[in-house]
């Protein structure tokens, strides 16, 4: 059974997959869990605690213990995703803003000052820049559907870009992990619930997925 990280300062262990069900435990971060299947909706993950509890816990704040994502062949941006998923950086309720979402906004032309402004796709620049690799400096994340060359089909670590709604200029950027077989996939990236997370996301939204060129 794969083990799994907690990457959230506290993540609760639920009886249900869901935020209304009733607490069995809560986790600190770095606690190790060995994870089953997700929920059909793909945002909850059945876990077995050291000890013999179970429950359910949400996926987007749990990450592979092993750095498997870390190690993901040609795709040296994916150790400064998976480093930025550990330390659960998360936007501050408020006025206050947090330092290290706006160091993401730097890394784009808009150079955001404020953790409100839509991040994920200063997130993956920011990945691409400490990486070395050649990236689109905006903060549109329909930018990145002219970045690099299309796939046929995704690998992990590829630039996924997905749709938002109606609205033909809007969208939402971060990296592929894997697919769950059941019409949805999981994404590694800023922004996603207002955090660094991992995600899942319907695949009817992928507009494409990318590669460097």
């Amino acid at each position: 059974m794969p083990q799994f990280r907690v990457t959230a300062s506290a993540l609760r262990l639920r009886e249900a997959p869901s935020v209304q069900a009733a607490t069995v435990a809560t986790l600190p971060r770095d606690t190790i869990v060995d994870g089953a299947e997700r929920s059909a909706d793909g945002n909850w993950r059945h876990v077995q605690v050291a000890g013999g509890q179970r429950g359910w816990m949400s996926d987007g704040f749990l990450a592979p213990a092993t750095g498997a994502l870390s190690a993901v062949p040609d795709a040296p941006w994916m150790a400064f995703a998976e480093a930025e998923l550990a330390a659960g950086v998360v936007e501050i309720p408020g006025p206050e803003n947090n330092p290290r979402i706006v160091e993401y906004h730097q890394a784009t032309d808009l150079e955001a000052t404020d953790d409100e402004t839509p991040w994920c796709s200063a997130f993956v620049n920011w990945c691409m820049k400490q990486a070395g690799v050649a990236r689109t400096n905006s903060a549109a994340a329909r930018s990145w559907l002219s970045w690099g060359k299309a796939l046929a089909a995704p690998e992990p670590g590829c630039v996924t870009v997905l749709r938002r709604g109606d609205d033909p200029t809007k969208g939402h950027v971060a990296f592929f992990v894997d697919a769950d077989g059941a019409g949805h996939i999981r994404l590694l990236g800023g922004n996603q619930g207002n955090a660094v997370s991992i995600r899942s996301f319907p695949i009817d939204r992928v507009l494409s997925h990318r590669w460097p060129a």
